[in-house]
């Protein structure tokens, strides 16, 4: 395997964890409009036809349980991977990378705030992630 294959195969494990994250965030900001939307509003239950399609009451328990047990599972399989990735970041011989990784992919840093953070130029956070991530 060719270390461009090996560094975009080893890039997109961790990067797992920042996707599921984004999905996570996605759902709760949706559920946050739903709770919000109808806990001030209210829902109109009104059997009389109107210009625009109501939602029922059972529409939005349905739609919050839904999002809730996805928000669930999700949660579940991101704590799944955050183990294994910390895992894999502990064997690091380098803990430097480790932590230049583990800000990155789990805390969801981008590399410009790793520099700030850690007082290292953003070259060498940019080269100590390139080389976690070949070393994970």
């Amino acid at each position: 395997m060719g270390s461009d294959s090996k560094f975009k195969q080893h890039k997109d494990y961790l990067m797992q964890y920042r996707k599921i994250h984004t999905k996570i965030d996605r759902l709760r900001n949706k559920l946050n409009r739903l709770n919000e939307r109808y806990d001030l509003k209210g829902v109109s239950y009104s059997s009389q036809p109107s210009g625009s399609v109501k939602q029922t009451l059972d529409d939005v328990l349905a739609q919050k349980e839904y999002i809730e047990n996805r928000l669930g599972k999700l949660e579940d399989e991101s704590f799944r991977i955050r183990n294994e990735i910390q895992d894999k970041l502990l064997d690091l011989d380098n803990q430097l990378e480790a932590e230049v990784l583990d800000l990155y992919f789990l805390e969801r840093y981008s590399l410009t705030e790793i520099a700030d953070t850690l007082c290292y130029s953003e070259r060498q956070i940019e080269r100590l992630y390139a080389n976690g991530i070949m070393s994970v």
